[in-house]
């Protein structure tokens, strides 16, 4: 057998491993779904054991969910990112000092009329009225006129009851900074990894950097 031949083979039997390892979305789909048995209330039991919350809050949130009508409740064990809510997101934005540097650099940052601000968001992501994670942003920048000029930094965490990292990025388009955090949550179900992603973005307002539109929404 050819070299050419024999490596074309090895990654071949490679791609076959990595997909008869990884699970297909028709069986994930498969999986959440309950069977003929498997009412979606009792289904919805099992998926609330990988949420890490005391016995009171899972109860909380188990009559929340035994009060759904039939569609939400299938649609909700179908895909659970659709149980979470978030509040409205409101961010308040604050101007800081010049950006360190020097006396040098503040002066020359006055005097160009560049300014720095920060906004700090956090967003509680429910089930029911039960909190079971916590999401935060913090966004700095500065501006000069209408416009921002730099993004100085964009973080995000998350912390509560479920397992979810942040990745956070930022850009600036036609004088508008905007800071976007995404986090992905991670639920085991029925032995199969459950993940989906909530997306928390603030920009700021064309012609105010002062002010800022924000919100949150799954990817």
């Amino acid at each position: 057998m050819s070299t050419h031949r024999r490596a074309a083979v090895v990654t071949a039997s490679l791609a076959l491993s990595l997909a008869l390892a990884l699970p297909t979305q028709a069986a994930i789909a498969d999986t959440l779904a309950p069977d003929a048995t498997t009412s979606p209330e009792v289904a919805f039991h099992e998926l609330l054991t990988g949420i890490d919350l005391p016995p009171a809050k899972k109860r909380q949130i188990e009559d929340y969910f035994a009060a759904l009508p039939d569609d939400k409740q299938e649609a909700g064990i179908a895909d659970p990112s659709s149980l979470f809510t978030t509040s409205e997101v409101s961010s308040s934005v604050r101007a800081l000092p010049a950006a360190s540097g020097g006396t040098s650099r503040a002066t020359t940052a006055a005097a160009s009329g560049t300014r720095t601000f920060q906004v700090n968001n956090r967003q509680e992501a429910k089930i029911g009225n039960v909190t079971v994670t916590t999401l935060s942003l913090s966004y700095t920048y500065e501006a000069r006129g209408g416009a921002v000029t730099r993004n100085l930094g964009c973080t995000g965490s998350v912390s509560g009851a479920i397992s979810a990292n942040s990745s956070p990025s930022s850009w600036i388009s036609q004088g508008r900074g905007t800071c976007e955090v995404r986090t992905q949550v991670s639920l085991l179900f029925r032995g199969v990894p459950v993940q989906f992603t909530k997306v928390h973005t603030v920009t700021t307002q064309a012609g105010n950097p002062a002010r800022v539109d924000g919100r949150v929404y799954s990817a």
